[in-house]
């Protein structure tokens, strides 16, 4: 669950960062090309971390029933 959830979040980081600085906040520069890859990582970190709650949210729940 935890890489399904880093996977997601990797997608959806790159394609926010890639909406960002294409649309929003487009100009002629080359350094904001890192910020799609630098938004796919906390997504993928954010995802790791909702995929392990949601997995021990799981198994609690599988335990105490």
């Amino acid at each position: 669950m935890a890489i399904l959830g880093a996977i997601v979040g990797i997608v959806i980081g790159f394609a926010i960062g890639a909406f960002f600085t294409e649309v929003v906040f487009a100009n002629n520069a080359s350094w904001p090309d890192v910020i799609p890859f630098a938004l796919a990582v906390l997504g993928g970190l954010a995802g790791n971390q909702l995929g392990r709650q949601l997995s021990a949210r799981r198994a609690d729940r599988t335990r105490s029933a």
